[in-house]
């Protein structure tokens, strides 16, 4: 009988690449958004009446698992502009239920350094329609309590033991084809190429500049609330896509702003995150990237 992974996330470390992969490895069943493989309960019929070929794991993956939020799948305009915070009893619920659905499972955790998080994260938020200028909207912990690794390994360490795989974002980063390869030896599958890397980039400083600065200028814009919805509905697919590069090349041309970049991540933001990440300590795969992580 075939296996189950579940990839858990966390968002910005490599989960759409993972998808790719997934879809790609011939020994693996993923459907997106599906569960075990499965797209809904016709699927599971039909391939109970026609099986597939050699399936020896079915993947479940949603990074949002890892941090769940009650607009998980529908984010919409009226969330875009704020980021969701991760409530701890949450994610332990969510433990708890898959643990009880999917008891012999093995889970996926993916971890991203604190300093890099802090830049992805807002990339990801001004992609999704956030208008706030870096570093966001106020946090008082920084959005650190949605990056507690520690918690999060502990609830599923506790709720699936040695069946927990929990690799560094920075190894994909580096080396995608020994990423890929510890998920296959931990989960006894033949080997599979990984797919091409940088699936989806984060956007560019100026981008990230005047990405929320032109959010701000749609949403104000002196129409009636039906246009504005409209007018919403294009532009988030459009932020999302990135398909406003040439714009913000040509508005930086013209007025230049400063940048975002990796020197307005504070050393101050990023201690908000210490004491988050001692149980990844002894794991030998986390050693070249112990300062990513406070270690």
């Amino acid at each position: 009988m075939a296996g189950h992974l579940i990839h858990i996330g966390y968002p910005k470390t490599g989960s759409n690449f993972l998808k790719l992969w997934f879809e790609a490895h011939p020994e693996i069943a993923y459907e997106r958004p599906g569960i075990a493989g499965f797209r809904d309960v016709y699927a599971l019929v039909r391939q109970c009446a026609a099986p597939p070929g050699d399936v020896r794991c079915r993947v479940t993956s949603s990074e949002v698992l890892a941090t769940p939020h009650v607009h998980a799948g529908r984010l919409g305009m009226a969330q875009a502009s704020e980021r969701t915070r991760t409530d701890p009893e949450a994610q332990a619920r969510a433990c708890a239920l898959l643990s009880g659905l999917f008891p012999t499972a093995h889970v996926l955790l993916v971890t991203r350094g604190f300093r890099s998080v802090l830049m992805s994260g807002y990339s990801q938020y001004v992609r999704s329609g956030g208008e706030a200028d870096f570093p966001g909207p106020n946090d008082p912990d920084g959005g650190s309590s949605a990056w507690n690794y520690d918690h999060l390994v502990d609830l599923y360490s506790r709720a699936y033991g040695d069946r927990l795989i929990v690799l560094p974002y920075e190894l994909l980063r580096d080396d995608p084809d020994a990423f890929v390869a510890q998920i296959e030896r931990r989960l006894g599958l033949s080997r599979c190429p990984p797919p091409p890397w940088r699936v989806n980039p984060a956007l560019s400083p100026a981008e990230l500049r005047w990405y929320p600065r032109l959010t701000r200028f749609v949403r104000r814009l002196p129409v009636g609330a039906r246009l504005r919805r409209a007018l919403m509905r294009a532009w988030l697919p459009a932020l999302m896509a990135n398909r406003l590069a040439t714009l913000v090349a040509l508005l930086q041309w013209l007025r230049p702003a400063e940048p975002v970049t990796d020197a307005l991540v504070t050393d101050e933001m990023v201690e908000s995150f210490r004491g988050r990440s001692e149980r990844l300590r002894g794991n030998p795969l986390y050693a070249p990237y112990a300062a990513d992580y406070l270690l």
